[in-house]
């Protein structure tokens, strides 16, 4: 299987694989959160508007 240029390195970098795991997946997710926020923030002032 090959690895993708994102997790090149990552054995290199200090802290175990699973901190810099869970690090990606916190980024991810908070990123997630924010377009939701987002989205529901859209939908609420749509609505609002009628």
């Amino acid at each position: 299987m090959k690895k993708d240029k994102s997790n090149e390195g990552i054995n290199n970098q200090n802290g175990s694989s699973k901190d810099i795991m869970m690090h990606r997946v916190n980024q991810v997710f908070d990123k997630m959160a924010e377009d939701v926020r987002g989205m529901v923030g859209e939908n609420n002032s749509r609505k609002y508007k009628r």
